[in-house]
């Protein structure tokens, strides 16, 4: 089905677990995005139990976007002119607004709507204060450290509190990062509607009970933690440490709202079978095996490499509800291991980086043309390729759009020769060593200083490169810390 200018759909929102409503304002003609005209859809006013009906038609009013830090504006967005099939056709209204859209995306899954819909259910003095305090260039304090009012986030290490409730003075506070424990932090999570991201290291708690907080985010250390009930909001899960844990979590719906993201093993949780999310960063070698038995209502399966081996990778297939797949820097798989598209009929999102090439050739014969997939396959790696750059930090610029192919080259020889030379030098322990060793980085930096296309993450892989050579160093050989300093004095990017 087509969108037509005036149409009014109903679709259920998950994150409401109700109906919401929107509106085609207009259809756009093609531009240098699409050659398809695209069907630019506002979101209305309306949340209900129950479907939309054609007799609550002339009720309908725009939703205006204010939650946050938003400014407040219609909701619009560019999406393709065909319906998905879950969205029912109501009925039609003149349209609200020709306001011209430059938003483009897919039509939406009411998230925006939920943050929107749940911002207002906060008491309106309260969302007042909040965005008086965005605006604000007063200066106030917490435990004797001036803080602006119009500070969102606060980091204990940097603003020293004992008591919580001295961040009250913060009306539109809405990330804490803490690095140890305070005693009343719960109850002032529970008193703030705000404060919707919590990072929480060092707490030392063998139990942690988050219900009737607002935390979305939380990034948590997971060390001597035997028990976590998360609050309803909950969204994201993110480990803080590479050891397996040993804890319960407790979350809405056995885990259906959440997103849990490890680091390097994960061990899984069979306290949340509706686990909706599982993300893996850092990994070296992960199996796929009986994951999904334990989680098998899966939506999302993010996994990102090392680099690293991906075992039993066959078993993705078993994920007969998931959505959106992903993979970055992972081998030890092949062509076999690539499900089909009637094994998974629910996928729409493929996106595999940096992937044994027999297996990205499969990948595309197989799921290129499946209407509405998302599919991305890049950087195809031969044997070779991966016999050579397994110990590369600059494995990612090779196959980069923007980075020549001898750039990589060059940057993966100046690591492996410095690497090398700072190796010996810290061996030998000759009376130069030092001298030699500031000739070695003084070569790394100005290999790199005459590459022009080095932007913030390049940088910041350049710089991470030559921690990691001089973090496998001996001490008490080189100084290491002056190394550093010899470069960032020499560095131009």
């Amino acid at each position: 089905m087509k969108a037509k200018a005036g149409d009014v759909y109903t679709v259920y929102n998950k994150y409401l677990e109700r109906y919401t409503a929107c509106q085609v304002v207009y259809i756009a003609p093609p531009d240098t995005v699409s050659d398809q005209s695209w069907a630019v859809i506002l979101s209305l006013d309306w949340v209900g139990n129950v479907p939309l009906t054609a007799e609550e038609l002339p009720l309908l009013r725009p939703l205006y976007m204010d939650f946050m830090y938003w400014s407040r504006k219609l909701h619009l967005l560019r999406v393709p002119i065909e319906v998905p099939s879950q969205y029912t056709l109501v009925g039609t209204l003149t349209s609200f607004t020709n306001e011209p859209c430059r938003s483009y995306g897919c039509w939406n899954d009411g998230y925006d709507v939920y943050l929107q819909i749940r911002w207002q259910t906060i008491p309106e003095e309260r969302r007042r204060a909040f965005k008086d305090a965005t605006e604000s260039d007063r200066i106030t304090e917490i435990g004797g450290t001036p803080v602006k009012v119009s500070s969102h986030r606060v980091m204990d290490r940097y603003a020293p509190f004992d008591s919580a409730m001295e961040l009250k003075v913060l009306p539109c506070l809405s990330d804490l990062i803490c690095e140890r424990w305070h005693p009343d932090l719960l109850k002032f999570l529970r008193e703030n509607p705000f404060l919707d991201e919590l990072t929480l290291l060092n707490h030392g708690q063998r139990t942690l009970d988050l219900r009737g907080t607002n935390i979305r985010k939380l990034m948590l250390d997971m060390t001597g933690l035997k028990e976590l009930w998360l609050g309803e909001e909950a969204e994201q899960l993110l480990f803080q440490n590479e050891a397996l844990d040993d804890c319960i979590i407790h979350a809405y719906g056995d885990g259906r709202r959440l997103t849990l993201q490890f680091i390097g093993e994960y061990r899984p949780h069979p306290e949340l079978p509706n686990l909706s999310g599982l993300h893996g960063i850092r990994l070296k070698d992960f199996d796929l095996n009986g994951i999904s038995s334990v989680h098998p209502h899966l939506k999302e399966l993010r996994l990102w490499g090392a680099p690293g081996n991906l075992r039993n990778f066959s078993a993705v297939r078993e994920f007969r509800e998931l959505t959106d797949f992903s993979t970055y820097d992972l081998f030890g798989f092949t062509a076999d291991d690539i499900p089909t598209p009637e094994q998974m009929p629910a996928l729409i999102w493929f996106w595999m980086t940096s992937l044994p090439e027999d297996a990205a050739k499969m990948a595309k014969k197989l799921w290129k043309g499946k209407k509405g997939m998302s599919l991305r396959i890049t950087k195809a790696r031969k044997p070779e390729w991966l016999a050579q750059n397994l110990d590369n930090p600059f494995r990612n610029w090779d196959g980069a759009e923007h980075i020549p192919a001898s750039a990589a080259k060059k940057a993966a020889n100046q690591y492996r020769k410095t690497r090398s030379q700072l190796l010996k030098l810290a061996a030998e322990s000759d009376a130069n060593a030092q001298n030699q060793a500031l000739e070695a980085v003084t070569s790394y930096t100005q290999t790199f200083n005459k590459m022009g296309f080095i932007e913030t993450e390049e940088r910041d892989e350049i710089y991470m490169a030559l921690c990691g050579i001089l973090d496998v160093l001996p001490d008490g050989i080189l100084q290491k810390a002056t190394l550093i300093e010899k470069f960032e004095e020499l560095r131009d990017f």
